[in-house]
């Protein structure tokens, strides 16, 4: 990583670099005004800046305020002693420049919180998984996209603070685009707003999320999107008729609607969302605290959650002011009786801190990334101490045939129907649309038909599909000693069966192959004993929300040897943050 410091003072430059070095980070520059660090940014680019903004000649804001007009924007470090207020004005004006990651070093400052913050910067890029492309799309590529099945989603599990159990997901709009891949909505949805569908999809959202969901546990429930625009017509009968067809119970699902358009409604949106209630579909108010609100109104309108804004939470263990706004914004949902919802919760130390809180749920990427169905399953599965199986689904199996013949796939579907253990089973004719089943449904059981891979390309292929679902795949075949070897990426979660006389024995067979192995309970006590006493008590003072500090005050110990029992902790029981815990603890 090349890092430039831009400080006039040498002495400060210099003890920064070699705090620096103490950490490993050598390929680092110094530029003793803003003149010298234009002049070294526009002959190399630099991933991180350490910039004063308290300088002669050109300040540090000016400097910044040049460089956020180049094509490349580094992240951005805020130097100075300045009183909090220009600091934080500084830092907004940083982020709405479209700086990548804005942190503030407040001098004089300790290696610990330098090397916080640049832990910090490291966590932000790894959580930067998703493709995205520096143009919006035009409207002939959405439209193909609509018109090709392109259009799908992903859901960002929310978990119960108090538990950390799974209680809900938010679907996540996605576009599949032939050269720049899965992209989000800001590649898009402008282009669909400017093209007047925003009807079209959220139908297609809506859809996908109920038919995906309601194949899942009843408990778990969903959060759709909605705009203004959606609510300028009557869509309760509409949104009633899907919940009805998919079976899925309208009070698992909640629709959100921003802040910024509450209260911007009509005689006819108002009508959609008391009807909406009344049948028990659940209304949030979407990004709270961006400014929009207005209290009087707020306890007139039925709505019954509220989400607070990610900016909040971005820097709340350290930022003063956002640590009061939450408190009151949670004050106001519970004064109100609302369901409080934090989203962009990134880190254990935010988790914690608003765990103390008593915020109900926690939506955010050091909980979960958005997922795709595949791997939503498989999460909600480990989240209830369980391995994949058919039980993984409470319903029972969801199925996939594929089969490009009509009557023989026809024929299997109506016999695995039958059967107790199955709630859903679906049909492909094709490997196309076997993808863009897996990619929208909860499939644990997969069941090919052998003849249609007479094609030997299309083993390539079918390895494609055993990698988007976890459960078993069963290849059929007519032969009674089938002599086929299957591709080694296959062989762990495949069986091959011959067809029986009798298609019942043929389901028969296939029903008793498709369960997985069962995690043996007792497996997470045996874990727990493998910790020492002290590993114990940090463990279960990390679950019950007590920070670093506050372990090391209660036992006595520095916090870098918190630190270090925290990552024994986690090696041993196999977790990758205190979250997880839930699997191994509960609440008092």
């Amino acid at each position: 990583m090349r890092i430039l410091i831009v400080e006039d003072e040498r002495i400060q430059s210099t003890s920064l670099k070699l705090k620096l070095a103490s950490l490993n980070y050598c390929d680092v520059q110094v530029a003793d005004n803003g003149e010298e660090a234009l002049t070294l940014c526009a002959k190399q680019h630099f991933s991180l800046i350490f910039c004063d903004i308290h300088m002669p000649e050109m300040d540090g804001i000016s400097l910044l305020t040049q460089l956020s007009e180049q094509p490349h924007r580094p992240a951005i470090v805020i130097l100075s002693a300045v009183e909090d207020a220009v600091l934080e004005l500084t830092k907004n004006m940083c982020s709405l420049a479209g700086f990548p990651y804005v942190d503030v070093l407040k001098k004089p400052f300790s290696i610990e919180s330098l090397y916080n913050v640049i832990n910090h910067y490291a966590s932000s890029k790894q959580r930067t998984v998703e493709p995205s492309i520096q143009h919006l799309l035009r409207c002939e590529e959405v439209e193909v996209a609509f018109e090709t099945d392109q259009i799908f989603n992903y859901y960002q599990p929310q978990y119960d603070f108090a538990t950390g159990a799974m209680v809900g997901v938010e679907a996540l709009v996605r576009l599949k685009h032939p050269e720049h891949g899965v992209l989000a909505p800001a590649s898009f949805l402008s282009v669909i707003e400017q093209c007047q569908w925003m009807d079209r999809l959220f139908w297609r959202v809506l859809e996908k999320a109920i038919s995906a969901i309601s194949s899942m546990s009843d408990g778990l429930k969903l959060s759709v999107n909605i705009s203004q625009s959606n609510l300028q017509q009557p869509i309760c009968d509409r949104v009633m008729a899907l919940c009805q067809q998919y079976d899925f119970d309208p009070h698992r699902l909640t629709l959100e609607l921003t802040e910024d358009q509450v209260y911007n409604g009509n005689t006819v949106s108002l009508a959609n969302l008391a009807r909406l209630r009344m049948h028990g579909v659940g209304l949030s108010i979407d990004d709270f605290g961006t400014g929009y609100a207005s209290l009087s109104q707020l306890g007139k309108l039925p709505f019954n959650e509220l989400k607070i804004d990610k900016g909040f939470v971005f820097d709340l263990v350290t930022n003063y002011k956002h640590q009061q706004l939450t408190k009151m914004c949670l004050m106001l949902a519970q004064s109100l009786g609302l369901h409080c919802v934090v989203e962009g919760v990134e880190d254990e130390e935010s988790w914690q801190y608003l765990r103390t809180l008593g915020v109900d749920t926690c939506q955010g990427y050091y909980s979960s990334p958005p997922l795709t169905i595949a791997e939503l399953s498989e999460q909600y599965a480990k989240n209830q101490s369980r391995s994949l199986s058919q039980e993984s689904i409470e319903g029972g199996i969801c199925a996939l045939v594929i089969d490009e013949c009509s009557v023989s796939s026809s024929a299997l579907t109506k016999q695995l129907q039958r059967a107790s253990s199955v709630a859903q089973v679906l049909i492909a004719r094709n490997l196309d649309q076997a993808v863009k089943t897996l990619r929208d449904y909860p499939v644990n059981l997969v069941v090919v038909d052998i003849k249609f891979m007479s094609d030997a390309t299309n083993y390539t292929l079918l390895t494609d599909i055993d990698q988007r679902f976890s459960g078993r795949m069963i290849l059929l075949t007519e032969q009674s000693n089938p002599d086929i070897v299957l591709l080694p990426e296959l062989t762990a979660r495949s069986t091959i069966l011959s067809k029986g006389s009798a298609l019942f024995d043929t389901v028969q067979e296939i029903l008793a192959h498709s369960k997985l192995e069962k995690t043996d309970f007792s497996a997470q006590q045996n874990k727990l004993d493998q910790l020492s006493e002290r590993e114990l008590a940090v463990a279960q003072m990390l679950f019950k929300g007590l920070g670093n500090k506050q372990i090391a005050n209660y036992l006595d110990i520095n916090q870098k040897t918190v630190s270090t029992y925290k990552t024994r902790v986690q090696t041993k029981l196999g977790i990758k943050s205190a979250m997880e815990l839930v699997r191994f603890f509960t609440l008092d």
